[in-house]
């Protein structure tokens, strides 16, 4: 597969306009995937990407920071998300945009994992949602991943 064919799937899956957006959500969960996973873990999932895009889960320490936890992970998803937009009167003040973001952000990250899932083996997507932080696995209906229930 393509990188320009993953990255459509992802746009057509999250609902998102443009392949630019998709492909820096992507990028992002790559980069969040890099430092939680173990490099064989790693390993499995450049197999399933194209070969630019394995400079993203490249770039992390090889071993799992036990110290990137959910919020973490989202953060490098959040980048690409639209989170400020000005209140709005009619929700008392509230920005409507940063009060749907994290949402949008847990719903992006699926849309990348669904596909991710689609192109790895059983066994690994069982190890790789072993290493996902609690906050991000607590998504998963079953420690297989996005295609067996999904974020």
């Amino acid at each position: 597969m393509s990188e320009h064919d993953l990255v459509t799937a992802i746009q057509r899956r999250a609902g998102l306009r443009t392949t630019s957006e998709s492909k820096r959500l992507l990028e992002g969960v790559l980069q969040a995937l890099a430092y939680v996973l173990p490099a064989e873990h790693i390993d499995a999932v450049c197999a399933c990407v194209p070969e630019d895009l394995v400079w993203c889960l490249r770039c992390g320490p090889g071993t799992p920071d036990p110290l990137i936890d959910s919020e973490v992970f989202l953060g490098w998803v959040m980048s690409s998300v639209e989170t400020t937009g000005g209140s709005d009167q009619t929700l008392g003040g509230d920005d409507p945009l940063a009060a749907t973001a994290g949402v949008e952000g847990q719903a992006r990250v699926r849309a990348v994992l669904d596909e991710l899932w689609q192109r790895v083996d059983a066994r690994s997507q069982d190890a790789v949602a072993a290493c996902l932080p609690s906050g991000v696995a607590d998504h998963l209906s079953h420690a297989g991943g996005p295609e067996r229930g999904g974020l």
